[in-house]
């Protein structure tokens, strides 16, 4: 809209001078239309800034909570409520939810003049949960301090010799297989302490010893090496 607006100003010598200027002005409602808009919109702008960073404080308190819950609850420093199983109650205590550990392992085939100290190669699986059981050298990995159940069988026909429970190297446990003057078979179970990433196997103590394996039909003598989990320590 062009409005005419007149200006007039007064001379030092008491002359009058009248200036004629044409303008492009804005009508006043307008102008009041447009400084209500931008103000609300500064107003919106600054709502949603401020429950932005509300929406961050809550989520940060909620976090800490929850680490906190989760510790009272479960007297773990790394716990957090996010990770525990809400219905799993044991004599009242909330008990962490965790991914079960175990396997179970068999020989599919025999193997004649085994020697001493070398590892049962158990090449299938029945169940490997975690995968931390390791088909191609016979070798359990433990993935957590803990305590652990390992039960292991023997099928043999020949002499008769140990097998030993090795963990780090180490001698943990061992097992007679007496000379049964046929076909026969010898299992041994023990529970033990191990520690994260040591090496679990089963090895001959005996030189040039017959082992049985097969699968898993009807008549077939199997070797099987098994374990689990029992407590995280």
């Amino acid at each position: 809209m062009l409005i005419n607006c007149f200006i007039t100003l007064a001379m030092k010598n008491e002359t009058m001078l009248l200036l004629h200027i044409s303008l492009f002005c804005v009508p006043p409602s307008v102008i009041s239309f447009k400084l209500t808009t931008l103000q609300k919109d500064a107003n919106l702008t600054s709502l949603e800034e401020r429950l932005t960073n509300l929406e961050q404080t809550i989520e940060r308190r909620l976090a800490v909570t929850e680490r906190v819950i989760g510790q009272l609850l479960t007297g773990q420093a790394d716990e957090n409520l996010e990770t525990l199983d809400v219905l799993s109650l044991r004599s009242g205590v909330l008990v962490p939810a965790f991914s079960p550990i175990l396997f179970s392992a068999y020989k599919s085939f025999d193997e004649s003049g085994i020697s001493t100290k070398v590892t049962i190669r158990f090449d299938e699986t029945y169940i490997n949960l975690g995968d931390h059981y390791h088909t191609e050298d016979g070798i359990f990995i433990a993935p957590v301090t803990g305590v652990y159940m390992f039960h292991w069988t023997i099928a043999t026909g020949g002499t008769g010799f140990t097998t030993q429970l090795m963990v780090a190297g180490s001698v943990r446990a061992s097992s007679l297989v007496p000379y049964p003057g046929g076909r026969d078979s010898s299992s041994a179970m023990v529970i033990i302490s191990v520690n994260k990433d040591d090496h679990v196997w089963i090895q001959i103590y005996g030189s040039l010893k017959h082992v049985y394996g097969g699968s898993i039909s009807y008549g077939k003598y199997q070797s099987t090496f098994s374990g689990i989990l029992l407590q995280k320590t």
